[in-house]
């Protein structure tokens, strides 16, 4: 299996991102823009980067050192763990609130205001777990 956030595996995450048309339908009417970040805890900058325009995932790869919207991340475990395990709100929430899954930046707070991101971006966690590469 890849590497998590290889190169590989973020273009294929991004495929499959891009084929969830509900979900990228909703994140362009909400105008979902973000350059994603995702990587480990014990490392000082992401591994994986999704850029995301008007919810269509337009780039995906090795994080390039751009500014990030947002920053995700966890311990190699814990990611290893949700990928097996899938995403759903309750996992995601006790992640956030444990500090397993932390947000190096970005508001999940106001994302947590609007259900329809919720919906939209549960999905996107979701979804890696399609990833196979």
């Amino acid at each position: 299996m890849t590497e998590i956030f290889s190169e590989a595996w973020m273009r294929e995450y991004a495929r499959l991102w891009n084929a969830e048309q509900a979900m990228v339908r909703e994140l362009a009417r909400q105008r979902f823009n973000a350059a994603v970040g995702y990587g480990l805890l014990d490392q000082p900058a992401p591994r994986g980067l999704l850029v995301v325009v008007r919810g269509v995932a337009e780039q995906a790869g090795h994080y390039d050192g751009r500014a990030l919207d947002w920053d995700l991340r966890a311990g190699s475990a814990d990611w290893i763990e949700w990928l097996g395990q899938g995403f759903d709100l309750s996992r995601l929430l006790v992640a956030v609130g444990t500090q397993r899954l932390q947000v190096w930046k970005g508001n999940h707070q106001r994302i947590l205001r609007k259900p329809p991101l919720v919906g939209a971006l549960l999905r996107a966690f979701a979804l890696m777990t399609d990833v196979r590469v």
